[in-house]
């Protein structure tokens, strides 16, 4: 079984509940689901594929059951700082054998670049990265045993942000995904209220057509709008607060 994991929560303190602000009648949330929905639909029928909100154990995360159906998506509440740690368990009770990895902050996050990584876990890798998307599409994805081991001597640690150093990097293989070199200065990622309004504007012009866009085209439409001058520059905001998360996790 095939797990993909949204990882998000609805604590954060710089945009409140983000994940749950609204667009064309559906919460972020829900696009972001909706569009795995779409790509994985035949494997989700064939129970080869299931879809899960991975979230911790705080209370306030109650509130994804009253905008997801429950036969869509199954709300998992785990470790609450230990991010890889609450995936395994996810992984661990459902008997999931293959994770994709998916930050809830991703809301336009790629769908095609999800499949690209599922097959190379098919086929034996044990961890597997997309590259080359604008910042917020990239995905990865991992077998099981292979976050279980990477996880040892880190089950009592805070790991939130950058938690992606528990894993070798040598053991990581890399999908190289071209055609987006000149596209570094898009912003795809939910962290402030100009990231907001950026993803309101994207899937308020394109509609249910968000669903099933291709990567490319909706990399064009952006920046043939102009789009990502919306939010443009939280960029180095946001890396400089991303390290400083990194510095207080060691």
């Amino acid at each position: 079984m095939i797990g993909i994991f949204f990882t998000a929560r609805l604590g954060s303190t710089r945009l409140a509940q983000k994940h749950l602000i609204e667009a064309e009648g559906r919460t972020f949330i829900h696009w972001l689901v909706d569009r795995y929905l779409h790509e994985f639909s035949n494997e989700i029928k064939e129970n080869k594929v299931k879809l899960f909100i991975t979230t911790s154990v705080d209370p306030l995360n109650k509130e994804f059951e009253s905008i997801l159906l429950p036969e869509e998506v199954t709300i998992f509440y785990g470790s609450d700082a230990n991010i890889p740690l609450r995936h395994l368990e996810c992984a661990t009770e459902n008997q999931i054998e293959y994770i994709i990895s998916v930050d809830g902050d991703d809301i336009l996050c790629s769908a095609s670049a999800a499949r690209l990584v599922v097959e190379k876990l098919k086929e034996g890798s044990e961890m597997v990265q997309t590259k080359g998307l604008p910042l917020g599409m990239n995905v990865m994805g991992y077998r099981i045993g292979f976050l279980s081991d990477s996880l040892s001597g880190n089950y009592q640690n805070k790991l939130e942000t950058g938690w992606g150093k528990i894993f070798n990097q040598s053991s990581i293989e890399i999908i190289e995904i071209g055609g987006y070199e000149n596209d570094n200065q898009l912003r795809m990622t939910l962290d402030y209220e100009d990231d907001a309004i950026f993803f309101k504007t994207v899937i308020t012009s394109i509609g249910n057509d968000v669903l099933t866009i291709t990567d490319k085209e909706l990399v064009n439409r952006i920046q043939a709008n102009n789009w990502q001058k919306l939010n443009i520059g939280l960029n180095s905001i946001y890396w400089e607060n991303f390290n400083k998360q990194k510095l207080e996790e060691n």
